[in-house]
């Protein structure tokens, strides 16, 4: 690896890692709108469509830190890459297991699981168009952490409101099954909350 290091600083190796992250962004959310789509159809092309973005966001991930790993030099520092890689991983882990919850539960979709997962897909619809304007057009993706900002303030909101009413219920295994659900996507919401602070510390950097 030393040796790897000191001819690559003579003669550096191209990697596009604003492209990169780009693509784990894109699987993220077309992750995140499979869910969405899974709601409304249950069903199984949709189940499968999921999972493979989930493989195919991991596939990225894995390849950008192994490329981490050797590059002798980054476009910015390779810890916020890793920190913004790490957490869009999370939001894919999160979507796939609120299917996983929603299946073993046998939990059907509501307003608010709609609605958050809704607002989750906006956010990282969001999130993957500030990554993607991140080399060219910093400034425009300072302005689309706001809109990020907002989806998962809504989603959060979502989740009070959704949980007063479950505690309203007289069904205690129903309002259980329910609040597994709820505390899945809000838990992928917090991630986007997470990645969202490691893109701005990069947006602030690269301005």
């Amino acid at each position: 690896m030393a040796s790897h290091n000191f001819w690559e600083r003579f003669f550096p190796v191209e990697r596009d890692f604003y492209k990169m992250i780009s693509d784990q962004a894109r699987a993220t959310t077309n992750g995140v709108r499979k869910l969405h789509d899974w709601l409304n159809s249950r069903s199984e092309e949709d189940y499968k469509l999921l999972f493979s973005q989930v493989i195919e966001a991991d596939r990225i991930r894995f390849n950008m830190q192994d490329n981490l790993i050797e590059a002798f030099s980054t476009p910015f520092d390779r810890q916020d890459i890793y920190t913004l890689s790490v957490g869009m991983a999370r939001i894919v882990e999160y979507t796939k297991s609120t299917l996983q919850e929603m299946e073993a539960f046998e939990v059907k979709a509501d307003s608010t699981i709609l609605h958050m997962v809704e607002q989750l897909a906006i956010g990282t619809d969001k999130l993957a168009e500030a990554i993607e304007g991140l080399k060219e057009e910093p400034l425009m993706s300072k302005m689309q952490i706001i809109d990020i900002r907002k989806a998962q303030l809504s989603i959060q909101n979502d989740y009070r409101v959704g949980m007063v009413e479950l505690f309203k219920s007289t069904d205690i295994m129903y309002a259980m099954r329910y609040r597994e659900v709820y505390h899945h996507i809000k838990d992928a919401a917090i991630h986007l909350g997470y990645t969202t602070d490691a893109l701005h510390k990069i947006v602030v950097r690269v301005i």
